[in-house]
């Protein structure tokens, strides 16, 4: 559907919503009618909806606020440039003495004056000089007006244009896409803000940048009726026959649930998957079905372990969630509380807890991440595993990533706190599978020091002194880690964790 063919009221709503908001508002006026018109369009109620009813939150809410707009500076006023000082020479005549003019001035106005008042003939103005005067000159000009052959200004939000091509996502033809506002045909046309007729007026002009590309002319549809597809990064202009429509995509989508749940082969539905990623970005088509595409993509990525592939699809999830489709933002939001806790980014972290609303707090699996969150931020290692055990959802696959740096971290502050603990302790607390996985992780770690092992040997047998006594293996469950010697190692421990290794970071 081209921008020419959307209903004139419409249009014209759009224009007066835009017209009504201010600078601190109008990116959020211009996400909420990105979100009302996708919902309207995919309904079918753009012809049926009564729009001058309809009233945008964002602007309700910049109601009650007074903008001071200070009166326009007055024109400025030039004196005029005082009349040149014409020296008058003494004349001698036979008749009259000898009369002179003023006093005479100092040596370098004399010099300066000398060269001024040089014949005209003599003069010789170069053409760097000519041009900078030209320059000063029209700094006093008044800018053109309305008739003249002004910049033009900036087109409407909705503009007739007959060669704009009605293919491309509904984004890219509403102009709803970022914080500016683009037209179809307006492709690298950029904001500039300046004064007056010199570049820096508060008003908004648009600049058409001839380097960058109008997409919505090079949309092209797929023709291919292959269900599987390998991924081989694009080189040069894809090729409509070897790019999958949608519904051919919807089918490849069935086909690949079903394969990876009879076979698990990640190499293959990693490959397949990113091939149809690949299908989906090249004909721009950013639907609900987009949002189905990555979040299945996502979940097996996480089962895999492939965190980065997980956060490919992560990014681009958040894009098209903030575009108003369906999906489960909530469970992903979770996800990427925790994904930001294992990557220790502190300043993302702080400004998503910053935009969280009480609606999304609200969410099970939010409510765990956040709760989570906190027991790091406090450094209560039992808190933080007794989550770990009841983790919604997949969060657990993050949680692994990260876990072993927290019991290290744990271990560390016991041994500091304790002189000594039983081994089943230490499993129960640091939420271990058994005493065996413990012991193993203490052995990894060098920590595996016990008060009560290797036991002492047994006394010898006085009647038979020559027979040697074998030492018995102390019982996992009855082993007691001696945290005063343990602890220089477990300290050491900690350092080991300290980078985090972020394979496929994008975001």
């Amino acid at each position: 559907m081209s921008a020419s063919s959307w209903p004139p009221h419409v249009k014209a709503w759009v224009q007066e919503c835009l017209a009504k908001a201010t600078p601190s508002n109008k990116a959020a006026v211009t996400a909420e009618l990105k979100q009302i018109l996708f919902a309207a369009h995919r309904d079918g109620q753009l012809d049926s909806t009564n729009w001058d009813m309809v009233e945008l939150q964002s602007l309700k809410q910049q109601a009650a606020r007074v903008t001071y707009n200070p009166p326009p500076p007055p024109p400025p006023v030039y004196a005029p440039p005082a009349p040149p000082v014409t020296p008058t020479y003494a004349v001698n005549t036979p008749s009259s003495p000898s009369t002179s003019f003023t006093p005479e001035p100092s040596s370098k106005k004399q010099k300066k004056r000398k060269k001024d008042n040089f014949p005209t003939s003599y003069q010789f103005v170069s053409a760097e000089e000519e041009e900078a005067k030209a320059r000063r000159a029209a700094r006093f000009q008044a800018p053109p007006s309305n008739g003249g052959q002004a910049a033009p200004a900036a087109a409407p939000w909705f503009e007739d244009n007959s060669t704009a091509s009605g293919g491309g996502s509904l984004g890219a033809r509403l102009g709803l896409g970022g914080g500016s506002v683009i037209v179809p045909g307006q492709a690298g046309r950029k904001k500039l803000k300046g004064k007056g007729g010199l570049g820096y007026s508060g008003e908004d002009v648009m600049e058409v940048d001839p380097n960058v590309m109008d997409w919505d002319k090079h949309t092209i549809r797929g023709t291919s009726t292959k269900l599987e597809k390998s991924y081989l990064r694009l080189t040069s202009e894809p090729s409509p026959a070897d790019i999958r429509p949608l519904p051919i995509l919807k089918q490849t989508l069935q086909l690949l649930k079903e394969k990876w749940k009879a076979n698990r082969n990640y190499a293959y539905a990693v490959d397949q998957f990113k091939s149809l990623r690949q299908d989906l970005t090249v004909q721009r088509i950013k639907n609900d079905f987009t949002v189905e595409v990555y979040e299945i993509h996502a979940r097996i990525a996480l089962e895999a372990k492939d965190l980065g592939e997980y956060n490919q699809c992560q990014s681009m999830l958040r894009q098209l969630y903030e575009l108003g489709l369906k999906g489960h933002p909530e469970e992903f939001l979770s996800y990427r509380i925790i994904y930001l806790l294992h990557t220790r980014n502190r300043s993302d972290m702080a400004a998503l807890l910053a935009q969280l609303t009480p609606k999304e707090k609200a969410d099970p699996g939010v409510h765990h991440a956040l709760q989570v969150q906190a027991a790091l931020a406090t450094s209560n290692y039992t808190r933080f595993f007794r989550l770990f055990l009841i983790a919604p959802n997949m969060s657990g696959y993050i949680l692994d990533h990260f876990v072993e740096r927290e019991r290290s971290a744990a271990l560390a502050v016991m041994s500091k706190a304790y002189l000594s603990l039983p081994l089943p302790y230490l499993t129960q607390t640091l939420a271990f599978d058994d005493d065996a996985h413990t012991h193993t992780f203490l052995h990894d770690h060098a920590c595996d020091v016990y008060t009560n092992h290797p036991p002492a040997p047994p006394p010898r047998d006085p009647k038979q002194p020559w027979l040697h006594m074998a030492a018995r293996e102390t019982p996992l469950h009855a082993r007691v880690w001696d945290c005063r010697k343990a602890h220089p190692v477990a300290a050491r421990a900690v350092e080991k964790y300290r980078v985090v290794d972020l394979k496929g970071q994008v975001d």
